[in-house]
């Protein structure tokens, strides 16, 4: 019986069995949902009427040739795919930047700045006794991160099960569920607004120094400073986090504040932090404009070369602002529709995506994964994880209409 890759969350997991046509998705909700995703539309269309392929390419190319400054985003699609659009937009000297990717380039920032420790997937689960998940449960969106980190059966180097708590407000801790088959520690919940307090307390107490003076005396100090210790006083501790969890405004103090964390436990243990961030290939996206331009995101190439603003190249700014006079959106993993624009829009799209009004030019592509093979990084941006494909559609890949276009401007396939 093969195995198959899931890409429908960053994990990857790599142990669904395939047979018959059908996954046995070990029980995830989000790869029983994705790999049952209909066939709904397979024609592409210019101005919502249907044409052939040719047709939709001369007209996205001619939509590409008149603008000054597209943009491209979403950029949920395979490394392929996503070199692809990073040479379309190259030769049409647009700007490339994932769609709402803030959070992620507020984590990357801020390691930039002040170095961190990153842990892999496999060494939480073969290493890490101690636990620590900040800000809410990452189950929703990682459906199977307890099983795979956490109740591995066979840990190469931990004889129990690691201890595990939860810092964050009480109404997103983890559910009881996920917790079954470890050592629970007391969660230590907190409202929202003072997660910000408790981190700067675990941080003095890592560190060893005298806890800031504006700490509030509402906060559980004790549980706190007994966390600490745990971590101090084991062999491997994790701190795993969703920074999409955070408050905009303090996401960055937060992650520093975390990494201080680490650096203080590691002066006399091991610990590591396991950022966890968006879907659909987000790592891949980083990886692959660092490949190829130097940058991780928000590029543009109207200058003959790539340069990277994180405020101009912001692609929710751009379009909002109305900096970009041309829209390619990309959405191959998931089946986001574009978003609402007065520019012409470029939708390279799943086949079951639903698109509220017609875009100028639509592509219906294959999801990677299901519809043909191709390549994702992990989460953990340590492996490209090679993905297979479990039926046949006849979709083409984001990779192949992309290089139509640039092929028909003149571009480098």
């Amino acid at each position: 019986m093969p195995a198959v890759t899931c890409p429908f969350c960053g994990i990857f997991c790599g142990d669904l069995a395939f047979e018959n046509g059908r996954v046995d998705t070990s029980s995830c909700a989000k790869a029983e949902t994705g790999f049952a995703r209909p066939v709904t539309v397979t024609e592409h269309s210019v101005g919502g009427r249907k044409v052939p392929l040719a047709e939709a390419v001369d007209a996205a190319a001619a939509i590409l040739r008149a603008a000054r400054q597209p943009l491209f985003t979403g950029l949920g699609t395979d490394l392929l795919g996503l070199q692809a659009l990073l040479g379309l937009a190259d030769s049409t000297g647009g700007v490339l930047d994932r769609w709402q990717s803030s959070p992620q380039l507020a984590n990357l920032g801020v390691q930039q700045r002040v170095g961190c420790w990153i842990g892999t997937f496999a060494e939480v689960s073969n290493r890490a006794d101690q636990i620590l998940i900040v800000g809410r449960d990452p189950a929703p969106f990682f459906p199977r991160l307890f099983e795979r980190l956490v109740h591995n059966p066979t840990p190469l180097y931990r004889k129990n099960a690691p201890q595990v708590t939860y810092l964050g407000p009480s109404e997103l801790r983890p559910a009881d569920r996920a917790h079954g088959g470890t050592d629970l520690a007391a969660d230590i919940t907190v409202p929202a607004n003072q997660l910000y307090e408790a981190l700067l307390v675990l941080a003095a107490e890592a560190e060893g120094r005298k806890l800031p003076e504006s700490v509030g005396t509402s906060l559980p100090l004790a549980q706190l400073m007994g966390l600490a210790q745990r971590f101090k006083d084991g062999a491997y501790g994790s701190i795993i986090w969703d920074v999409g969890a955070f408050p905009p405004v303090q996401a960055e103090l937060m992650v520093e504040t975390i990494l201080r964390i680490v650096r203080g436990i590691n002066l006399t243990t091991r610990c590591s932090s396991l950022p966890l961030g968006a879907t659909d290939n987000a790592m891949g996206v980083m990886q692959a404009a660092l490949w190829q331009a130097g940058w991780p995101m928000r590029i543009g190439f109207g200058e003959g070369f790539p340069r990277h603003d994180a405020y101009l190249y912001n692609a929710e700014r751009m379009l909002s602002g109305g900096d970009a006079d041309a829209l390619v959106w990309v959405a191959a993993l998931s089946a986001a529709p574009p978003p609402a624009t007065s520019v012409p829009t470029i939708a390279v799209v799943a086949p079951d995506t639903i698109l509220a009004t017609p875009a100028a030019v639509e592509f219906r592509v294959g999801i990677p994964g299901v519809d043909h093979a191709g390549t994702v990084v992990r989460a953990d941006g340590v492996i490209a994880v090679p993905l297979g494909k479990t039926r046949d559609s006849g979709l083409p890949s984001t990779a192949t209409i992309v290089n139509l276009i640039n092929e028909r401007l003149g571009g480098e396939p």
